[in-house]
């Protein structure tokens, strides 16, 4: 019960800005600042629902099975292993506007949620002494209005792999790279791999092999 009370709490904080939102008066500035809100607010709402859904959940059993697993999927994104080892993961949303807001708490548990999922299912992680990382946003001028990457709420990502695929996201043990490609799809694909191979994703990219 107190789980679905914090759910309603975040909902109501969300309907309370909606109900007094007076947009005629409201300026630009103001009016993407209160959308900001009740973006949070609902982000909330998510995760707490994702969370308690799956403590609900009835336990599956599953044969153990010498069958590899490769791609799990969720209805927020998926995630692979490519054919040259890369791990491959698609976000079905861009990445957020981290001047008003500043880290998406709702990428980082997309994230979490999709590497956990395909463990538990009985995928495995490469891990990186050096690892590249490449943001590849999908989009096209009508969906994306924040153009500049240092706006962009890529550090959600890094902070999400963190420990995971590569020791920590400083210079030494990370190098990045941020793409954005014209496209009537609405996503973000963030695939992960040896440094050394980062000429291979290059000559990949451009040959339209990702």
């Amino acid at each position: 019960m107190i789980d679905l009370l914090k759910i309603k709490k975040h909902v109501d904080e969300a309907l309370k800005i909606l109900e007094y939102f007076p947009m005629e008066t409201m300026s630009s500035e103001k009016f993407n600042e209160q959308l900001e809100k009740v973006m949070i607010q609902f982000e909330y709402t998510t995760i707490e629902l994702r969370r308690l859904c799956e403590e609900n959940q009835m336990p599956v059993k599953h044969e153990k099975s010498n069958i590899k697993i490769y791609h799990a999927k969720e209805i927020y994104g998926s995630i692979e292993i490519t054919d040259n080892g890369w791990l491959h993961i698609c976000l079905n949303t861009l990445l957020p506007n981290c001047k008003s807001h500043t880290n998406s708490i709702y990428i980082s548990d997309s994230i979490t949620r999709l590497i956990d999922r395909f463990i538990r299912y009985g995928g495995a992680l490469p891990f990186y002494e050096k690892a590249f990382l490449a943001i590849i946003e999908r989009c096209n001028l009508e969906n994306r209005k924040s153009f500049d990457h240092d706006n962009k709420g890529f550090k959600a990502i890094q902070n999400a792999l963190k420990g995971r695929l590569f020791a920590d996201d400083n210079q030494f043990s990370l190098s990045l790279g941020l793409f954005t490609e014209i496209d009537d799809e609405i996503a973000c694909h963030i695939y992960v791999m040896p440094e050394n191979e980062t000429a291979d994703f290059f000559y990949l990219r451009h040959g339209d092999g990702l």
